[in-house]
């Protein structure tokens, strides 16, 4: 079994990689955060990703949504024992509590083996995947300062300040910056709870950051025109009018 080890701690990396060398495995690689962690993934092909869950750039949940294929299996690495995880328990692969103990991560190593035996690989399911980082989010709630945008056969951390807005486009989210348009794999609906408090939904193609609005300009029939402050114009439909109004307050 080829394991890809990911924490953001040089510690916590040194100490898995130790217990692993007990449990016949083979560590092809370690990555130190969530970008790097998908760049290993494409480089070296693992069976497994023993992936961190609370790391700068992109976290855990990050990292398992942008799995390219073939996917790998996932063990998560937690130090939070919440009960959220529990959701997941027998449908994803496993999930182990820092400090990790040799029987623990032996057990978890072990249930990825059997997986690989029954069936082709597959990473978490993304509907299980939305609820169990919506339900961890909602108990340990932090603003989210970057998001991961397409870049060449990879990804990138884009830094949330710098996107004046999301815009859908024939059936594509693109985060708009000052240097351009960047292709997300988020729909509207993602992003809007993701990113709740900084942003608002000014209609069906468009989720604006609050303070990249500069103008509200009603059009005399509920709706209105948004002057942005790279003096970008973004119409506001009639239903999202108010809502827009009182983000603004």
């Amino acid at each position: 079994m080829r394991v890809l080890v990911v924490d953001d701690e040089p510690a916590a990396r040194e100490r898995l990689t130790t217990l692993l060398a007990d449990l016949d495995v083979d560590v092809v690689g370690e990555a130190s955060d969530g970008v790097m962690a998908l760049e290993r993934v494409r480089e070296l092909s693992p069976d497994v990703v023993l992936l961190d869950i609370a790391m700068p750039e992109a976290d855990g949940f990050e990292v398992a949504r942008h799995l390219p294929d073939p996917k790998p299996l996932v063990i998560f690495q937690t130090a939070y024992e919440d009960h959220a995880l529990r959701a997941f328990e027998h449908e994803a692969v496993d999930y182990v509590v820092k400090p990790v103990t040799l029987a623990r991560l032996r057990a978890a190593i072990d249930r990825a083996r059997r997986r690989l035996g029954d069936r082709p690989l597959s990473a978490v399911p993304p509907a299980l995947l939305a609820r169990i980082e919506a339900a961890m989010t909602q108990a340990r709630p932090a603003r989210r300062t970057r998001v991961l945008v397409r870049h060449g056969a990879g990804h990138r951390a884009l830094a949330i300040r710098d996107v004046t807005r999301f815009a859908a486009d024939d059936g594509l989210v693109y985060a708009v910056t000052a240097s351009g348009r960047h292709l997300t794999d988020y729909t509207l609906n993602e992003l809007e709870t993701r990113l709740s408090g900084g942003f608002t939904r000014v209609s069906r193609a468009d989720l604006v950051q609050i303070d990249r609005i500069d103008k509200v300009t009603s059009n005399g029939d509920g709706s209105a025109t948004l002057t942005l402050t790279d003096g970008a114009v973004v119409h506001v439909s009639r239903r999202r009018a108010g809502d827009v109004r009182r983000s603004l307050q």
